[in-house]
């Protein structure tokens, strides 16, 4: 099947691009790597992608489309054995011959390389011996999502190999071009490029029947929203503590938490604890096409992220689709973040604490007008940054590469 697509591809005139990853592109949330692609096979450029499946069955090959109607990717799942501890190895192998199998084949003009340590140095062996131009794309601190200190060191190793080594890297934060620019990147091959959001899913739009009334919100409930994987350093566990004092204030208060992970268990104890069941409602990992509805169904959304070694350079995704539905987001200051939305003309609110972030939250529950036009702000910032403005910026920059690759 690899083969009858690459001879497809032959006869087109656009660009053949691999998307290379570590993580399972079906089954984790959607995220800008399935954004970015998708939206580059919709401008035409034929799109293929290496991901890293599950421990589920997985078929070999598959035509994915899971963030944008109509887009296509061939996405192939290297082969990997299926045990805990052997499956990171053994990817490590499998990922090698499986870039080296489609290169080999000639087809590809550009990698755009998410990950380091199960495909990274693979990548960009093999692109630098078939003289193709590689771009790192940087979205997260990569090493401090490695669980174990010493496999979080190499990986910090590793990723400084990298960096130095890729034609371009595009970052989503200028916090996080320091980062890779003290990891060895040549500063005159950093630049940022802003996450991206689909504008046409994520935008404001009526509510469908019954969507209310499945998660037990009258029509009268001021609902504070928040959204994604429940990480232990979500901040939820301490911002629950202190949801009573809003409720006090302003008594149809409710909080939708759409999402699951580890600290879920810690959340539900806590929702007990305090007597919380009909105020706190937890509704376990929804489907993308959804979370446009959810969110509109906010009158607040929230991120309680804590800032640390994680999370105070990064750019959480979740941040633009909250502002492409016009909603304000109050948060606390992340570095990464601050960088980049200064405050609520962008229509995100800044709080560095759970009783200035009750206080702002209350406060915007109690004034319609205030969420109308910090929520009108944030909508008019991100229409700068639709998936298809930052597809555009992306395929110049891969263009601009694979021309003077091909000129010199």
């Amino acid at each position: 099947m690899v083969d009858e697509w690459l001879d497809f591809y032959l006869r087109e005139e656009d660009l053949n691009i691999l998307f290379v990853h570590e993580v399972d592109w079906m089954r984790k949330v959607v995220f800008d790597i399935q954004l970015l692609a998708e939206a580059m096979s919709l401008k035409g450029h034929r799109v293929y992608a290496i991901d890293y499946p599950s421990m589920g069955s997985n078929p070999k090959e598959e035509i994915a489309s899971r963030a944008i109607p109509k887009s296509s990717v061939h996405l192939v799942h290297p082969s990997r054995i299926r045990i805990e501890g052997l499956s990171r190895m053994s990817s490590f192998i499998s990922h090698y011959f499986t870039i080296e199998r489609i290169i080999k084949k000639g087809y590809i003009d550009a990698i755009v390389l998410y990950s380091v340590p199960t495909n990274g140095l693979q990548a960009v062996y093999w692109a630098k011996k078939f003289n193709i131009p590689v771009v790192f794309r940087s979205i997260d601190v990569l090493n401090q999502l490695v669980p174990y200190p010493i496999l979080r060191s190499i990986t910090r190793y590793l990723e400084g190999k990298v960096y130095s080594k890729v034609d371009k890297v595009l970052t989503i934060t200028p916090k996080l071009s320091e980062y890779v620019i003290g990891l060895g990147a040549s500063p005159e091959k950093v630049s940022v490029l802003p996450m991206t959001v689909d504008t046409n899913l994520f935008c404001p739009s009526e509510i469908k029947n019954g969507l209310r009334s499945k998660w037990g919100l009258g029509d009268d409930d001021k609902v504070i929203l928040f959204m994604g994987t429940l990480f232990n350093f979500s901040g939820l566990d301490s911002f629950l503590y202190h949801f009573p004092l809003i409720k006090r204030q302003v008594p149809e208060a409710k909080m939708l938490i759409v999402g699951d992970g580890e600290q879920r268990k810690k959340l539900e104890g806590i929702i007990a604890l305090l007597d919380l069941r009909e105020r706190v409602i937890i509704t376990g990992f929804q489907p993308y096409q959804d979370m446009p509805q959810y969110i509109n169904l906010a009158d607040v959304c929230l991120n309680t992220f804590v800032s640390n070694s994680i999370t105070k350079d990064i750019f959480p995704g979740k941040t633009v689709q909250f502002l492409a539905c016009g909603k304000p987001l109050v948060m606390r200051s992340l570095a990464g973040v601050k960088a980049v939305i200064s405050g609520e003309k962008q229509g995100v609110v800044y709080a560095d604490n759970d009783n200035r972030i009750v206080a702002v939250i209350s406060s915007l529950l109690e004034s319609p007008e205030k969420r109308k036009e910090i929520g009108d702000n944030g909508l008019k910032y991100v229409k700068a940054h639709n998936s298809e403005r930052v597809a555009e910026q992306l395929e110049a920059e891969l263009v601009g590469l694979v021309d003077g690759r091909k000129s010199g």
